[in-house]
Parts: structure tokens; sequence; C-alpha cells
């Protein structure tokens, strides 16, 4: 269940199923619900939620893609045009963009910063936290930073984006928990949402993908005539280096 499911089936409010984690020692729902989880004997639902002993193959890859399925509806649905529109203006507009991740985030920032990089932003990745702190120190007011955490309280984000924000930087939050402490200082969130129970969920990275590949899109939609002419060039670099590596053989 969601925090939203457990209030509206509790008849209180969000708030107040924040405020009982928060009473007993969790920073949020996400945190309860999971160390709840592992306090459980070993259940296959600790490798995938629904999956079953005895389960075939071919049911448990059925059942693994019905969970991405679900992670990307869902995410659909509750996709803010708005905050989507801001985003794509806020990417636009930054001099220099950060792009951030730590643990299973980090390939999601390396994908981003893949397509981006297409686009011929000025963009850098950051996937070690010590670094991360160093490129924040560095940055200004005209710059961006965007940090991709699905759970929102992973320290390291955190004190990266606190530093970016004290900077002056626009922050741009992926996340799958929108009363984590790292959407206080974002100027956008743009939520990835899985009803996972592991820590190291599985399906949120197929939405936070979807998102990424969404403003990437959105983005090269905006000038198509440079956006192919990049592709163009990108292709022929490939394909020279391809020809360059074959006559040294």
């Amino acid at each position: 269940m969601t925090l939203a499911d457990v209030a509206q089936e509790s008849g209180v409010s969000d708030a107040t199923v924040l405020r009982f984690c928060r009473s007993i020692g969790y920073e949020s729902w996400l945190e309860f619900k999971i160390n709840l989880t592992q306090m459980l004997p070993n259940l296959p639902e600790q490798i995938l939620d629904e999956v079953l002993e005895g389960d075939s193959p071919g049911t448990i890859a059925r059942k693994v893609f019905r969970k991405s399925i679900q992670a990307i509806t869902d995410t659909m649905a509750v996709i803010d045009e708005s905050s989507f529109t801001k985003a794509l203006e806020l990417i636009n507009d930054a001099e220099r963009i950060l792009l951030i991740g730590v643990g299973t985030s980090g390939p999601m920032a390396n994908e981003m910063h893949n397509r981006f990089l297409r686009l011929g932003l000025n963009c850098h990745v950051q996937t070690d936290s010590y670094i991360q702190v160093m490129e924040s120190a560095l940055l200004t007011a005209k710059d961006l930073v965007i940090v991709i955490s699905q759970t929102g309280d992973s320290g390291d984000p955190l004190r990266t984006t606190a530093l970016a924000e004290s900077r002056g930087c626009s922050i741009i939050v992926i996340t799958g928990n929108t009363a984590s402490k790292l959407t206080d200082y974002a100027d956008v969130v743009l939520l990835s949402v899985s009803h996972e129970t592991r820590v190291e969920t599985i399906a949120s990275r197929i939405a936070q993908y979807a998102i990424i590949h969404a403003l990437y899109v959105g983005l090269a939609m905006q000038d198509v005539p440079s956006t192919v002419n990049k592709e163009r060039l990108i292709w022929e670099a490939m394909m020279n280096r391809s020809s360059f590596q074959n006559s040294k053989q």
C-alpha cells in the first residue's frame, strides 16, 4: 500500500500516517514499510512483489513485465504538465547542468547525461559523493542541478543539493517520495511512482528512465532541425571511428 492508501483505509490524513511513522522512529513511510518487510520471514516477495515459489519462468517474466508496466502507468497518471514544462524551461535556461545520483540512481544519471549530451547541452554527471560536493561548490545562480533519488532521503544527494541551493542554483528532483527532505530544495519535482517494498527498487528505474526520455524528447522537439543535425554529426563521427579502427587493423 502507498501512504495515501493507508490513510484512506484508516480514515485519517496522509500527514497523520507520516506523523505516526516519525513518532516510532522512521523518517518516511517508505523507510517504515521496508523495515517492516525485512522483519518478515524469507519470502519471495522480498525479491519481487507478487512472485510466488513454484512460479514458472514464464510466469515470473510476465509478473516482472506487469510490475514495470504498472510503474510507467502510475507515473504517467501523476505527471504534472506545468512541472514538466517548467523543467524544460530550467534546462534550456541553464548555463551549466550538474546531474547527480548515487547507488542505483547512478546509472539513471549517466543515462540522462547521454541523452542531454546528444542535444549539445553543457552538462556533467557525478555519481561520486565527494566530487559532487566539489562541483556544487563551483556552481552559480545561472546553473542547474538535477537530482535523481527514488527515496529522496539519501544523505549524499541531500548534502549536495543543499550546497547547490546555497549557491543560488535551480534544482529539479526526480523522486518517488514527494514528502522527502530532498523536495524541500526543489524548484520542480517530477514523481516516479513505484510500489516496491525493497530498498533496491527495480521498477522505479523503468519509471525514471521514462521521465528522462520524455525530457529528452521534449527538448529535442523544441528545435527539430538542430536535433536532427546533431544526430547526423554523431552518426558520422561514429562511422568515421569504425572506419579508422578498421584501417588500423
